[in-house]
């Protein structure tokens, strides 16, 4: 599953959300150069959004 992350901007925005799915123990990749965020199975969608949300930032779902 793919959502974006449309207010990621920089490298630094990409390491806060990475480090922050990393201490929620959720594997995902981070990717600036399309602002989204890829990860395996919709169940983990509201623990994803819940994370990035904590970091500062929002998430819109891709369809």
């Amino acid at each position: 599953m793919k959502v974006e992350v449309p207010d990621m901007t920089c490298k630094r925005c990409v390491k806060k959300i990475e480090e922050a799915l990393l201490e929620e123990g959720l594997k995902a990749k981070v990717e600036l150069t399309d602002k989204s965020i890829s990860f395996e199975g919709e169940h983990e969608l509201d623990r994803i959004r819940d994370t990035v949300a904590k970091a500062g930032y929002s998430i819109r779902v891709c369809v």
